[in-house]
């Protein structure tokens, strides 16, 4: 994400105070002020606005790679939704080609010798 620098008047002996007192806390006036700027921005900036804005920058730097350098994953698109018909027509067309050559009368006969059935 680019950055942008602020530039903000404020008196020079309050900042001379605020550094001083800052710097026996090991704070900084810049790390505090981008804390409250994030705050601020949580709060101002409606949830799904966030989650767009974060969403491009997190695609920026891909969109920087020097040439050569690793390439992002290809994204393969959904195939379409089919209709039932063309499911039914799909599985239709399967099952017309046997995966098996069918049994021929003789070797159905063998395996049904000496069964019989009367009534």
């Amino acid at each position: 994400m680019s950055m942008t620098e602020l530039k903000v008047s404020f008196p020079t002996e309050k900042l001379d105070a605020l550094r001083f007192f800052m710097d026996k806390k090991q704070q900084t006036i810049e790390q505090e002020l981008r804390d409250y700027l994030d705050k601020t921005y949580e709060k101002a900036v409606p949830a799904q606005v966030r989650e767009y804005v974060e969403s491009r920058a997190e695609q920026t730097p891909v969109q920087q790679q020097a040439p050569g350098a690793e390439q992002p994953p290809v994204i393969r698109e959904r195939p379409a939704r089919q209709t039932r018909r063309q499911r039914e027509q799909a599985a239709a067309g399967q099952s017309a080609v046997p995966d098996t050559p069918p049994e021929t009368e003789g070797s159905a006969e063998q395996e049904n010798q000496g069964m019989t059935m009367s009534m």
